[in-house]
């Protein structure tokens, strides 16, 4: 029986996507070999690049969906390039291949987000694993990395827990006062936005570094921010027919 034309452009249509994939290696014939061996996977494409201006290219002129990348690129950091890339290019997944046996590294890696950690000695069919999961949101950390990951999860949680537990401590005003020092404004601002004298803006922004045990606005800003304090938003000044009374 004989399908009509536009049968088999629907059918065509429902064919699963090819999936781009980016290897990115300073190790040319790493690079090369495995692009080609990952290139013959149905439903996936692959490119190699071997730096840093490679790269950038490749992600500026066609879509990917996951880079291969190994953390020791060109004379750089691979994990900056992957910060890099994944700023530039949110939902692109980022998948560490590499020989370093450097644990200290994985941390880095699962804070700027990657997918997942192979070693370059592992079978291929584990890569390709990884990848499709990666491709599905998963993450895969191997099992005995994953201590060094735990252990940074629940220092940052307790870091987090205890500055909040300092913010906590500061009154309904000095909260105000600092989420605008967050966002930029001068004391001078905050004084004008809040109808307060600089000098009452002062004693309050010593009183909240006193509370939350830091030398200077800047580090109580930088306390607030890692705590996740609420930001207030844009700042309503000089704004006419408002007068206001000073205290």
């Amino acid at each position: 029986m004989t399908r009509h034309p536009t049968v088999l452009a629907a059918l065509r249509l429902q064919e699963p996507p090819v999936r781009q994939l980016l290897i990115v290696d300073d190790y040319v014939p790493f690079a090369e070999a495995l692009a080609c061996r990952l290139d013959i996977e149905p439903g996936l494409a692959a490119l190699a690049t071997t730096t840093i201006e490679q790269t950038r290219a490749a992600l500026r002129d066609q879509h990917v969906d996951v880079i291969l990348l190994d953390i020791d690129l060109d004379g750089r950091d691979g994990i900056e390039l992957a910060d890099e890339a994944r700023s530039d290019h949110p939902n692109v997944r980022i998948v560490v291949v590499t020989a370093g046996r450097d644990e200290s590294r994985i941390v880095d890696a699962v804070r700027m987000g990657v997918s997942g950690w192979v070693f370059k000695d592992e079978p291929i069919e584990h890569l390709l694993a990884v990848v499709w999961g990666a491709l599905r949101g998963e993450t895969w950390i191997p099992p005995r990395l994953l201590t060094y990951v735990l252990a940074d999860l629940t220092a940052a949680q307790n870091e987090r827990a205890e500055q909040e537990a300092l913010l906590a401590k500061l009154s309904s005003r000095e909260t105000q006062i600092l989420g605008y020092l967050a966002i930029g404004m001068s004391m001078e601002a905050i004084a004008g936005q809040l109808f307060l004298s600089r000098n009452t803006v002062r004693t309050h922004v010593y009183n909240l570094t006193r509370k939350l045990n830091v030398h200077s606005a800047l580090a109580a800003v930088a306390l607030a921010r890692r705590a996740g304090l609420p930001l207030p938003g844009p700042a309503r000044l000089d704004l006419p027919g408002i007068a206001g009374r000073w205290r």
